[in-house]
């Protein structure tokens, strides 16, 4: 025994816990931890925390109760002692590296960066997992910008977005220099973003092409990649990628549109540029798990796209393809994809009226988790029967539904729909997020999105996330009722054209009563309202984050005398957190379920 190494045991113990399941896991620790010598310390602190709940619960119902004060200040005392510094050997001390990083590695990143000033060795841990993944930003503050109106320069709006377009340049730069100098922490890389600049008017993507180049040969961990730029930008990384990374798993590409910049004396005008799809027939990735193309011009699915496909059709198991930009829209590529290997499916496109799609998918997607499609342009009239066909029990693991319809054929009418979907998803109660939307009246007539429709929320007892379209047929007092109890996060989508947007204090008023007193999260789409601290203070007390349109507002209570609120106050996100930060800002504040679609993420 003397020539064994306790290393070889410590990656024996990871490797059999990377099969448990979180619940596994916890089991585990606690009944090792059981086995420590501590004095009885541990179990203390654990009954501290448990016992809190009680205390606060208490001083809510009676501030001014002396026994409850005088117990919270003791406990607050006994743990700073039990949590001060230990007589060696500290229990801390003696759980090893592999045990606190397999916690780490369940915590999400806002988290670990609270956990880098912990005088701890967990510090230095989770250090290494935040710089798995790293975000570069080469974009300017007027590239952010989607609308092309022509606009006033401002002095002082432009020396601050000078300031922090030199800030992101700076940090960007400073990482790319730490990649090439610092082997350790180029090996640490599993994940890259990469968001490029529209416009190249002083031209800086040469030189940033030139540090992608020699930084990218030292990330041979690297396995994702997500790259936003135009395809002028996107072709000459990707060349450095096939050669530097040929056994990529994840490769995520957003080709946007760039711009053309005319200056005036007073104003800016910027107009956008005649840029397609980038040219992809060179790629030779033959081992891509998760494939995703984000495409807003017009532009029939690429050839150069399908070959990806294709090649890669044997270990593809995550597939987004979305171009929503009107005619032509993109087909669905059953011909090119292995449906019985996929696990996730996000599509926005194209089904003409020969479409066999829904049916293909649906019955050959046996191990289909997520099925995510929106129809830009429905012309397939048969798509409710390809639904009534599917057998009850087809796709056993699906666990995140979404179906909207943004736009139909002139002719095209299947009022029998929604009505399929329901009832394809009547009684799924390992259901966790649910979609249904159908974009104005004349598309809910056409496909027969109604107040039955919403019948089937109260049989999906799992759901967490829903986002659903309100028909004008379905009175508030009942609809906030149908809503499962487990929704955390809801978005609604509502005609502009229906009364309720128009004047939505009323809807909101009657819609409260019966809203699901846990949720967390409050979408709504552009509606008439002169603040938007109305959406909570008459509609939705009890949520941490409102979303109208695509803007956000973390809501802040105000504590008045310890016995209630005085009011909230609503903070808006700023813009760079909204297009770059909403997943992990979401999850940070308990929001995770928002069912935010963002093609920079991989599965991990």
């Amino acid at each position: 025994m003397d020539i064994f190494n306790p290393k070889i045991l410590d990656a024996c113990i990871r490797d059999v816990a990377s099969y448990l399941s979180d619940n596994q896991k916890v089991d585990l620790l606690l009944f090792a931890m059981r086995s420590l010598q501590f004095d009885g310390k541990l179990t203390r602190v654990a009954w501290m925390h448990s016992d809190l709940a009680d205390l606060q619960a208490a001083l809510a119902a009676e501030p001014d109760n002396p026994e409850a004060k005088a117990l919270l200040h003791q406990r607050s005392v006994t743990v700073e002692k039990l949590l001060s510094p230990l007589p060696r050997p500290d229990l801390r001390e003696r759980i090893s590296t592999e045990i606190w990083r397999e916690i780490a590695l369940h915590l999400p990143r806002r988290d670990l960066k609270s956990l880098l000033f912990v005088p701890h060795r967990i510090s230095r841990i989770a250090s290494q997992l935040l710089f798995r993944e790293l975000d570069l930003y080469f974009t300017r503050g007027d590239a952010d910008d989607d609308h092309l109106d022509t606009y006033i320069a401002d002095r002082r709006t432009s020396t601050s977005q000078r300031d922090e377009d030199n800030r992101h340049a700076q940090r960007s730069a400073d990482i790319l220099t730490r990649i090439i100098v610092d082997s350790a922490f180029a090996t640490a890389v599993r994940t890259l973003r990469i968001f490029a600049s529209r416009t190249d008017k002083d031209g800086s993507m040469a030189f940033q092409t030139g540090m992608l180049t020699n930084a990218l040969p030292k990330l041979i961990n690297l396995r994702n990649v997500h790259l936003a730029a135009t395809s002028e930008g996107i072709v000459p990384v990707l060349r450095i990628l096939q050669t530097t990374s040929p056994r990529l798993r994840g490769l995520s590409l957003q080709c946007v549109l760039g711009f053309y910049v005319s200056r005036s004396q007073n104003s800016i005008r910027k107009s956008r540029s005649p840029d397609g799809s980038a040219d992809l027939s060179f790629l030779e990735f033959r081992y891509l798990s998760h494939f995703a193309y984000t495409l807003d011009s017009v532009s029939t699915l690429p050839a150069s796209i399908q070959n990806v496909l294709g090649q890669n059709r044997a270990t593809l198991r995550t597939v987004a393809l979305e171009n929503p930009h009107p005619s032509p829209h993109w087909t669905f590529p059953a011909s090119a994809l292995s449906i019985r290997n996929l696990t996730t499916i996000i599509f926005t496109g194209h089904f003409p009226p020969a479409s066999h799609a829904f049916a293909e998918i649906l019955g050959n997607g046996r191990q289909l988790e997520t099925f995510d499609v929106a129809c830009c342009a429905l012309e397939c009239s048969t798509a409710s029967s390809q639904f009534r066909s599917i057998q009850p029990s087809s796709l056993p693991f699906l666990r995140h539904f979404s179906f909207s319809v943004h736009s139909i054929g002139r002719r095209t009418v299947d009022r029998d729909l929604f009505p399929a979907i329901a009832e394809f998803l009547r009684g799924r109660r390992n259901l966790r997020s649910l979609q249904l939307v159908a974009w104005d009246e004349a598309v809910q007539h056409a496909v027969g999105f109604d107040a039955a429709v919403w019948g089937v929320l109260p049989s999906l007892e799992g759901l967490k996330g829903l986002k659903i379209t309100y028909p004008a047929d379905l009175a508030p007092g009942l609809a906030s009722w149908l809503i499962p109890r487990t929704v955390l996060a809801l978005r609604l989508t509502i005609d502009y054209t229906m009364q309720s947007a128009r004047d939505p204090i009323p809807f909101l008023n009657q819609l409260r009563q019966g809203i699901p007193p846990g949720l967390r999260f409050i979408g709504l789409s552009d509606i008439n309202l002169r603040s938007v601290s109305a959406v909570v203070e008459h509609g939705f007390p009890m949520v941490r984050v409102v979303r109208v349109g695509s803007n956000y507002w973390t809501v802040l209570r105000k504590h008045g005398d310890g016995r209630s609120f005085d009011g909230v106050e609503l903070e808006q996100w700023p813009r760079r957190r909204a297009l770059y930060h909403a997943t992990e800002w979401l999850e940070w504040l308990g929001c995770e379920d928002a069912m935010i679609r963002d093609p920079s993420t991989f599965s991990q």
